[in-house]
């Protein structure tokens, strides 16, 4: 009965190619259930639960030990490794979706593509730079003249601790719109990896629709990180233990939203 709620509700593009199915959506739009992602979603973890848990650790482990190489292994950590990790997520709900095998070696399919998906990784870093370090220099200009005042002071030996204080909040208030602009642009690439994988794209055409599909109907995907977000707040407030069930349903829920949005067929990944 359970692999027949998934089969109903999950991937319904009845193998058709993955540019047609995107161009449908893109002229024609498409529903978007929050309710229905999260109970597929659910639906999907909850058949492989503790395989899911046992990849939360083992991610946390390789990224440890990353770390205590340094600098090269933060590197390789951030660029190459942790996104193929990440990727064995919605790899393996793609698995269960499908009533293919789940043995635990699917979760590390990610690096069949760590090429693409290190180059997707530094595409969204030069991205996000590029909108941030701009406006972070336009902020500090508009407060230039409290700057120098600082600046005096300090080498006059004047330092004024609430002069200080209001300088960084004034900065911090003035940071708040970066913020929900990066949110943004984070929310419309969320789907840059599952159409590189599955879609079999490279990391320039993945981002670029990634954002086309998402920005049709952003509101709602919007409403839906929040709620994901609370989710996971609940998560860490169950003494951080309740992480280990929150985290891998946000992407069980994330790819739930991939498939029955874009959709994917049964032979995506094979060679």
């Amino acid at each position: 009965m359970e692999n027949q709620i998934l089969d109903e509700n999950i991937s319904q593009s009845a193998e058709i190619s993955f540019d047609e199915r995107v161009n449908n959506l893109l002229s024609n739009g498409y529903n978007f259930d929050l309710g229905k992602f999260l109970s597929i979603g659910s639906k999907i973890l909850s058949r492989n639960l503790g395989g899911y848990i046992g990849f939360i650790f083992v991610v946390l482990g390789i990224s440890i030990a990353c770390n205590f190489v340094p600098v090269i292994g933060s590197i390789a950590n951030s660029f190459f490794i942790a996104p193929a990790l990440y990727a064995g997520f919605f790899i393996m709900s793609f698995q269960i979706s499908k009533n293919k095998s789940t043995d635990f070696g699917r979760f590390f399919g990610g690096f069949k593509f760590i090429g693409q998906l290190a180059l997707l990784n530094l595409l969204l870093i030069i991205i996000y730079a590029a909108i941030a370090i701009p406006y972070i220099l336009i902020a500090l200009g508009t407060q230039i003249k409290e700057i120098m005042d600082l600046v005096s002071n300090y080498r006059n030996g004047d330092e004024d601790p609430m002069m200080i204080l209001q300088f960084f909040l004034s900065f911090i208030a003035k940071l708040i719109p970066l913020f929900f602009i990066m949110l943004i642009v984070q929310i419309g690439f969320s789907f840059s990896q599952y159409i590189l994988v599955f879609g079999k794209k490279g990391a320039i055409e993945a981002i670029t629709l990634s954002f086309k599909i998402i920005w049709k109907n952003f509101v709602s995907f919007f409403l839906f990180f929040i709620v994901l977000f609370l989710i996971n707040i609940l998560g860490l407030i169950c003494l951080g233990v309740g992480l280990l069930y929150t985290i891998p349903l946000t992407f069980c829920a994330l790819y739930a939203a991939y498939d029955s949005i874009v959709g994917t067929n049964s032979t995506d990944l094979e060679e």
